[in-house]
């Protein structure tokens, strides 16, 4: 369920970015991307680091109601006092003179702020009630969308398409916050600032990182906009469009198994932990080495199917989004190892300092290169920084990373892709009549001969997919993870201990 939710957060941006840009041009989307980089500053505050943090340690209580009933209810207090100050630095920023017509904008954007404690996203997630998640995604994001049509018509609609990115936000809040009641009850019992303390340590780390990774993620478009313009930033942004999307299509499985892995440690069920940590990140290997192959080889394609007629305006963006393909290695294995090893095992620190260490790298370097090569500068910058991030990782963390068994079968996918450079290097030759027709044939070859690849190197999770794609379900052994005996759903909400 998680996979398709991921898969419409691909689609959508597919079909609403291209329309974006005919209609608003690069300095309208650019100036969308500025305010939306100005709010997540807002919205790191609001969190306080209570997302990764609910998730990993709501998971470990899940089972027990009345412990989930109260720490949901001081996760959503902490939330609440932040999202309140906040609010206040926002106010205040207003009357900045640099955001000067920017107001109406920002005061737009600000209310996913808002919205995104009231919808307390984590506790789905550490209930894995993804098949509420992706329904509940995929209605918002068809609203938007058909909204988007009707009222965003030209470059003076640049307020209406901040609003409609919001929508999804918004609704999902909402939608979220009254379906709350069929898991559990806030403020049932009074919360106490004992109980508040408790969480505050790790939470504290927690916030670091997460002021540490919206520096080094958001840092580019914002430096961009100062330095450069929203010409500039417009360019950057759909640059990175389709790199992000796919990052997120990388990481669904990673969010995915974030609370089991989490539960898994808490029963002491270290076999199920391993086995889990070693599938996943071959999986995710899987995904990460044709994408970054595919980004390479048709990024100008890409650019065009996401500027339409104003590819031209658009074009330097292709290089740009050739540098940030490097980032589809660094930065889904960054956050695998944060949040599936170090997370789980409490070591929050480990992840503060390498993400301060990838945040000051993103400064200093944007600072440095920005002024000189622009957005291929920011997108240098992006690059090294998560190189920074796995490098402190590694030297930290070596003694709990399982190199050995995570890495055995990588070079599979590496040999895997050939076939896809090769087919490129002979279209060069060719003249098609379209760069429709000769993406649709890369990304078909691509797919097709990835698979076979796969399939005559003996790789292990392909062949499972194969055995059960063709009926081996019943047969015993064939199953990826555990059986689930009569009766394991439980409650209806949650898996019992032991399922």
């Amino acid at each position: 369920m998680n996979l398709i939710r991921v898969l419409m957060t691909i689609v959508f941006p597919l079909i609403t970015y291209p329309y974006a840009t005919r209609v608003l041009n690069s300095a309208g989307v650019g100036r969308a991307a500025y305010v939306a980089s100005i709010v997540s500053y807002f919205q790191l505050v609001a969190s306080f680091g209570v997302n990764n943090y609910a998730i990993t340690e709501g998971a470990k209580i899940r089972d027990d109601k009345a412990k989930l009933n109260k720490f949901a209810s001081e996760m959503f207090f902490i939330n609440l006092v932040f999202t309140v100050l906040a609010y206040i630095g926002f106010a205040g920023a207003l009357f900045l003179p640099k955001f000067d017509g920017y107001e109406m904008l920002l005061l737009i954007s600000s209310s996913t702020v808002l919205f995104t404690t009231l919808g307390m996203e984590w506790l789905y997630e550490l209930l894995e009630e993804y098949e509420y998640i992706t329904i509940r995604s995929v209605i918002f994001q068809v609203v938007a969308l058909v909204m988007l049509f009707v009222l965003v018509r030209n470059e003076g609609d640049v307020a209406w398409y901040v609003a409609l990115t919001a929508v999804s936000t918004v609704g999902s809040g909402v939608l979220n916050f009254i379906h709350s009641r069929h898991y559990i009850h806030l403020f049932e019992t009074r919360v106490h600032w004992a109980d508040i303390k408790v969480h505050m340590k790790p939470m504290v780390y927690m916030f670091g990182v997460s002021i540490a990774s919206v520096i080094y993620l958001n840092s580019d478009i914002t430096m961009l906009g100062w330095m450069k313009g929203d010409k500039d930033a417009g360019i950057y942004t759909t640059a990175s469009k389709m790199n992000q999307v796919l990052c997120t299509l990388i990481k669904s499985l990673s969010t995915v198994i974030m609370p089991r892995m989490a539960y898994y440690l808490e029963n002491d069920q270290k076999d199920n932990f391993d086995r889990l940590l070693k599938q996943a990140f071959r999986f995710m290997m899987m995904l990460i080495v044709p994408c970054m192959v595919g980004m390479l080889l048709i990024s100008p394609e890409v650019i065009h199917l996401i500027s339409g007629k104003n590819y031209s305006e658009f074009f330097p963006s292709v290089t740009t989004s050739r540098i940030l393909a490097i980032n589809l290695f660094f930065s889904p294995i960054n956050g695998f190892i944060a949040y599936q090893i170090f997370m789980p095992k409490k070591k929050e620190k480990i992840i503060f300092w390498a993400t301060l260490g990838g945040a000051i790298s993103n400064l200093i370097i944007n600072y440095l290169l920005i002024p000189v090569l622009s957005y291929d500068g920011a997108a240098i910058a992006t690059v090294l920084a998560e190189a920074m991030v796995m490098l402190i990782c590694i030297i930290l963390g070596h003694k709990m990373i399982p190199f050995k068994g995570m890495m055995q079968g990588v070079w599979k996918y590496v040999i895997a892709s050939v076939p896809m450079v090769i087919a490129y290097v002979l279209f060069q030759k060719v003249t098609f009549s379209s760069y429709l027709i000769y993406m649709l044939l890369m990304i078909i070859i691509g797919v097709v001969t990835y698979g076979i690849m796969l399939l005559i190197l003996g790789d292990e999770l392909v062949r499972e997919e194969v055995r059960m794609i063709f009926g081996s379900r019943s047969q015993p052994g064939r199953h990826r993870g555990h059986h689930r005996p009569e009766g394991c759903r439980g409650n209806g909400i949650v898996w019992r201990a032991g399922c």
